[in-house]
């Protein structure tokens, strides 16, 4: 898709426990990859949508009743770019490396000789674009509540060396068809992860929205910064960037003549606007700014402060409260939270994170946490409490709390715990159907491609298996799943 138009913990030292603690486990353990079409669990409602080289279709997901979006994309369309060294859809490892409220998510893939079949959240709401053209403007409150979430995703993007490359109104979208302007990044066909010891090169992106130097020639991360500044820019003037009257005429604008902001041109913005959508949009990339600089822009600032917090009483009390327990059960509880939190609390639970995540960067680290239990405790005893946590739900011990950990273990055990959630979950790991789970599929779902030692998939085994026949039934597995619900 060239262009065309369209901190550490307050105690760093994490203790691990020995045996099974040591495999790591991320929401990417449970992306499941299978040779051939779709499978019959989806059942396909309508199209919502078509380009040149994919489809996507509105399917419902039938083991857990839940609606999905599926990408179907033909790979005579594909860039060699857009694929891995092992000629799998570059955008499924990015995307499965990504843990972000506002980044669309990734569930499973299908490949067959002359597609690929891509299942993901479905948004009901549509594209962002859409909504541009029902709204025709934004007030401020409204496209800082959209910037704010768009400028987290990209600032958690860059942290982790990813380029979207297509930022776009139509590649974002809207989580409901009414209420808050909640979002989702897609489409990340033409990301690509970055090597800092070298420019990207490549046309990639669309015209409004592409940045003068990937036109140029060699370019960085602050490609997507620019298309940012286009978009908030659209946002407040309910007007395209460039008046060219067909793509190549767009394309000279901006490579020659690229968009620059005069405040005395929009007297209606104020002036925190203005400067923010300057700094977005500065020609030279290297003195454009970042999006985590963007996050603590006064504009965004104001935004975030002016915002309503709600009693992160329930959600805290739950942090604080959880102890790790069996291995294969924590699995479980990751699994459940990546599939089967229903629309409602899973609501609730994302603008906890995001209250939570006062930086905006995505994940919640020891500091955030520790400013919300200081208020209520005393300094030493907040610290203790912070660091247990940090010892407990840092699942993948990166130093912080990720997205699903903090839904993994806030979320409400009675709901997920269901017999068909965790009969489903009971299938995922009992790969051949035969009714067990054996210790050859315990290692295939959650080793992920780590190295361990053999001993440690035996003891995630024994566990569980209550009868001592050296696998695990149905039985076994939701006396595990329902004992105390942890």
């Amino acid at each position: 898709m060239g262009c065309v138009g369209s901190k550490k913990s307050i105690n760093a030292h994490k203790t691990s426990k020995k045996g099974a603690q040591e495999v790591n486990i991320t929401p990417a353990t449970f992306l499941t990859k299978t040779k051939g079409k779709l499978s019959n669990n989806y059942t396909i409602v309508k199209k919502l949508g078509s380009g040149a080289f994919a489809d996507v279709q509105l399917c419902v997901y039938k083991p857990l009743n839940q609606q999905r979006a599926v990408k179907i994309i033909h790979k005579a369309g594909l860039h060699h770019q857009q694929m891995d060294d092992e000629y799998m859809l570059k955008e499924i490892s990015i995307l499965t490396s990504l843990d972000h409220p506002n980044i669309l998510k990734c569930y499973e893939i299908f490949e067959d000789s002359w597609k690929f079949y891509v299942s993901m959240d479905y948004c009901a709401g549509g594209e962002l674009f859409d909504k541009i053209i029902e709204m025709k403007k934004f007030s401020e409150v409204q496209a800082a509540e959209i910037m704010c979430q768009l400028l987290s995703a990209i600032a958690y993007c860059h942290d982790k060396m990813v380029i979207h490359r297509d930022l776009k109104p139509e590649n974002i979208l809207l989580e409901e068809k009414q209420g808050n302007l909640s979002i989702k990044v897609a489409d990340f066909g033409s990301s690509s992860f970055l090597d800092p010891k070298r420019k990207l090169s490549g046309c990639f992106g669309s015209a409004y929205y592409v940045a003068p130097e990937v036109l140029i020639g060699e370019y960085n991360e602050k490609c997507d910064i620019w298309s940012v500044g286009v978009i908030m820019y659209i946002l407040l003037t309910g007007k395209p960037p460039y008046n060219g009257r067909d793509e190549k005429v767009i394309l000279e604008q901006v490579k020659n003549t690229p968009l620059q902001i005069d405040r005395r041109d929009w007297p209606n913005l104020s002036s925190e606007a203005i400067d923010l959508l300057q700094h977005l949009l500065i020609v030279i990339p290297k003195d454009r700014i970042s999006a985590k600089d963007a996050l603590n822009h006064q504009w965004i600032k104001n935004f975030r402060e002016g915002r309503e917090c709600p009693d992160l009483k329930e959600s805290l009390g739950e942090l604080k409260g959880f102890t790790s327990s069996a291995k294969l059960k924590n699995a479980v509880h990751m699994f459940l939270a990546t599939q089967a939190i229903n629309n409602e609390e899973l609501k609730v639970l994302k603008q906890d994170f995001i209250n939570l995540d006062k930086n905006g960067d995505g994940k919640i680290n020891s500091s955030e946490l520790l400013a919300q239990y200081i208020k209520t405790m005393d300094e030493e005893e907040a610290k203790a409490a912070v660091e247990k946590i940090m010892n407990e739900v840092d699942a993948n011990h990166s130093g912080d709390i990720d997205y699903t950990e903090f839904l993994t273990v806030c979320m409400n055990q009675n709901n997920v715990n269901s017999r068909k959630n965790l009969e489903a979950a009971f299938r995922l790991f009992d790969k051949d159907g035969s009714g067990d789970i054996t210790v050859d599929e315990i290692k295939a779902i959650l080793g992920s491609g780590q190295t361990l030692d053999m001993q440690i998939w035996n003891d995630i085994i024994r566990e569980v298996d209550q009868n001592g026949d050296g696998v695990i039934d149905l039985k076994e597995f939701l006396v595990l799943m329902t004992k105390n619900f942890r």
